[in-house]
């Protein structure tokens, strides 16, 4: 048989724009000659809209599209997610009170529902709930284990039998997660064996960080040597796009694949971010390549995407052009994305601000043909401190005051120009900085998106050099990057905010890089565990070691006095990243409803405070 693959931009709270893509892809999927063509998860209205699955309404609209796709199934099997009010013609009141809302994956052919082997009809409900990270299923969602509890005679765990060319497969259907069984108590993939299905069918939205796309097969592998002959073959259409969470920009890479029962890769679609309808025939496939520059494409579909649903009108994008890294990398993405008639850049230079970045913001502004301007914003400060004076404030100022008013008005001046030109602002900051609170709150935290904020300093090093390679010219400066080699970082041009005299950035480049991520990635907080590793030399095969060596924090006082430092400032600035923009999701733990803080003083454990006196009794690490 043919199997249509929907890989739809599923667009988040727009239900006529992803009826339409549903449409549009059924008839293409009819045109040739497909049997089946399955759409992913919350097709219909959206995975991630927030406390919106409270609004009974919108829930009521989504779900009475269920009937208007069971229309266009004549002639061709359709399975897709949406939400349903009921299992089975069956309401239920929810923990919250209210009509029990289900994640529901449906199956219909010809028009009518197609039945379960059991004799229910049509629909199956998501089993496992993935409560870590940024979902939130139990939230709003009631799940199939707890259905069952509520009416022992549900029997979900049923194969659907649809007919083709005479021959009766048996199709098992799972929503997302409950292929990820690993840590549940149940296995819907179990189920599946036990009734003898011929295929599993994963309806997904499931957001891409990254290596994503690596695990996804792994898993299936994993089910093929526990379940051996008895595995089905699986079939796994994700979501592709952009979705979002209020704090979190989060990236569907698509990736649709079908495993054989024995694990091996069938057929790979595109896992590019983009729409596809792959017409697959189950005699003979091809295997798509996997996209290179993997985190450059997901930047600039997550910037384009956020562009076209966030703001449809097309505005001007504004942005700080420095003349370091940041912002250079910044501008070249959006440039690339959005194209330079939407890019402004300003360079907005003090005393302190080098020749060298200047010039470096100048040149990237001219090769990006982009609106640029700059000047000097010296008389703004002198004014400042001139006010301050009247309001008898008198200097000596400290050298935080002044870098920190520099900063502001930056933030200030960036704000009334992006008024002038009705523009939105661009976000700079890096993962590294916004974890330590180097930024200033009102000025370079401002902005409506923040494209790289989950990255680290290492990685917009490499990013950087994709970006030139790219575009085949050195957009971003060579005297930006550091010479690595041997654990070793040579500069041309250190990071610096340029704020005061001969500022170099105070960040250990590679080791906070290593250390932050370590302490952010999903399950987090693993400081404790990393004093371990210190403790019993497990540290000496990582390669982060190497840092350590080079920054000297193989001295045991060294490296608990930086560790302090690093842990008392991550918690200090708490205030200052729940007050910044939205960030592009790519790692296991980025800041916003991800990796989700309080705004709490940091209070060591007994073991931490065992852990260190240990450490600082070792002569060396």
């Amino acid at each position: 048989m043919k199997i249509a693959l929907g890989q739809i931009n599923v667009i988040a709270n727009n239900i006529q724009a992803n009826m339409e893509s549903i449409q549009s892809m059924v008839e293409a999927a009819k045109a040739q000659n497909a049997t089946l063509i399955v759409f992913p998860e919350m097709t219909v209205g959206g995975y991630f809209v927030g406390d919106k699955w409270n609004d009974d309404e919108w829930v009521a609209e989504c779900s009475r599209q269920n009937e208007v796709i069971k229309e266009l199934s004549d002639g061709i099997g359709i399975i897709w997610g949406n939400v349903s009010l009921d299992y089975q013609g069956k309401t239920y009141q929810g923990h919250d009170g209210r009509t029990a809302r289900f994640n529901s994956v449906f199956f219909a052919y010809n028009k009518m529902w197609v039945q379960k082997e059991n004799g229910q009809s049509g629909q199956s409900i998501k089993h496992l709930f993935p409560n870590y990270r940024m979902f939130e299923d139990a939230r709003f969602f009631t799940s199939g284990l707890t259905l069952k509890q509520w009416d022992n005679q549900i029997d979900d765990a049923s194969p659907f039998i649809f007919e083709v060319d005479q021959k009766k497969l048996r199709i098992f259907l799972q929503v997302c997660e409950d292929l990820w069984d690993e840590d549940y108590p149940y296995s819907p993939t179990e189920q599946a064996v036990k009734a003898g299905s011929d295929w599993i069918v994963n309806v997904s939205s499931s957001v891409w960080t990254l290596n994503k796309e690596y695990s996804r097969q792994k898993q299936v592998i994993k089910k093929a040597k526990l379940y051996k002959s008895a595995m089905p073959n699986v079939v796994y259409v994700n979501a592709c796009g952009m979705q979002n969470n209020g704090k979190n920009v989060l990236l569907f890479d698509g990736g649709s694949a079908i495993y054989r029962g024995n694990g091996d890769l069938f057929f790979q679609g595109n896992d590019d971010f983009n729409p596809s309808c792959h017409i697959v025939s189950t005699e003979n496939a091809t295997i798509s390549k996997r996209t290179e520059h993997k985190l450059l494409n997901g930047l600039l579909a997550g910037i384009r995407y956020f562009d076209q649903q966030v703001f449809p009108h097309k505005p001007k994008w504004i942005i700080g052009l420095s003349g370091g890294l940041d912002s250079s990398i910044n501008a070249a993405l959006f440039t690339l994305a959005l194209g330079k008639d939407r890019m402004v850049g300003v360079n907005m230079s003090t005393k302190y601000n080098s020749e060298k970045t200047i010039m470096n913001a100048k040149v990237l502004a001219m090769k990006c043909q982009m609106t640029y301007l700059a000047g000097s914003i010296e008389p703004m400060v002198d004014a400042t401190l001139d006010t301050m004076k009247a309001m008898n404030q008198n200097p000596p100022y400290t050298s935080l005051t002044v870098e920190n008013i520099q900063a502001r008005l930056r933030g200030h001046l960036l704000s009334s120009l992006a008024s002038t030109y009705q523009a939105i602002i661009v976000n700079n900051g890096n993962k590294v900085e916004t974890a330590l609170g180097y930024c200033t709150l009102y000025g370079d935290t401002i902005g409506a998106l923040s494209p790289i904020g989950d990255l680290t300093k290492m990685q917009l090093f490499l990013l950087a050099k994709e970006i030139n390679e790219m575009v085949g010219d050195e957009w971003i400066s060579h005297n930006l990057l550091p010479v690595i080699t041997e654990g070793k970082m040579v500069w041309d041009m250190a990071p610096s905010a340029e704020l005061k005299e001969k500022q170099i950035d105070p960040m250990k480049w590679g080791y906070h890089d290593w250390l932050i991520s370590y302490l952010t990635d999903y399950p987090g907080h693993r400081i404790e565990s990393f004093m371990r590793m210190i403790l019993s030399g497990d540290i000496k095969h990582h390669s982060v070691y190497s840092w350590m060596e080079f920054y000297g924090l193989t001295d045991p006082h060294r490296f608990m006095e930086d560790l302090q430092w690093v842990l008392r400032l991550m918690h200090t600035s708490v205030f200052k990243r729940i007050q910044m923009p939205p960030v592009i999701t790519v790692s296991r733990g980025s800041f916003g409803f991800d990796y989700r803080e309080s705004q709490l003083s940091f209070q060591p454990t007994s073991q931490f405070l065992e852990l260190k006196e240990a450490i600082l009794r070792r002569k060396t690490i």
